[in-house]
């Protein structure tokens, strides 16, 4: 079995990321337990940027322009890693894509459980489009 929330403490632990950017689907509340979350896993939130979508099918509309903005909005260079929550927004291509321009890790949370789920079940191969988590690890 693999959760989000393990799979994406597991797969910064393994880019060596302690400082962290954050985009998510929420609004501040869902924000605010974010960073909590994150805090008590012992990474520092340096920036979050939550879309405040207004329900949970809205999540799913979101567009690859709003998200790669979100991306831009939450790096910078104390920022090791950035990493995408909400597992109905679907960010695995542009994950993939934003690693090659901010030449740092881009952990969308679908391909981090994905990837949690492969190794813990002994299947290794790589996958390619899907970030350099499925790919070299």
């Amino acid at each position: 079995m693999a959760t989000g929330a393990e799979a994406c403490e597991r797969a910064l632990k393994l880019y060596g990321a302690r400082r962290i950017g954050v985009v998510t689907p929420y609004q501040p509340i869902g924000d605010a337990n974010v960073v909590r979350f994150f805090g008590e896993i012992g990474f520092e939130v340096t920036k979050i940027e939550g879309l405040k979508c207004p329900t949970a099918v809205s999540i799913a509309h979101v567009t690859e322009d709003e998200l790669r903005r979100a991306i831009l909005a939450v790096d910078g260079p104390e920022v090791d890693a950035i990493v995408q929550c909400g597992t109905n927004l679907s960010m695995v291509r542009l994950a993939d894509e934003a690693e090659r321009w901010l030449g740092k890790p881009v952990i969308a949370i679908n391909a981090a459980t994905w990837w949690m789920a492969l190794r813990e079940n002994g299947i290794r191969e790589k996958v390619y489009g899907a970030g350099s988590l499925l790919r070299e690890y």
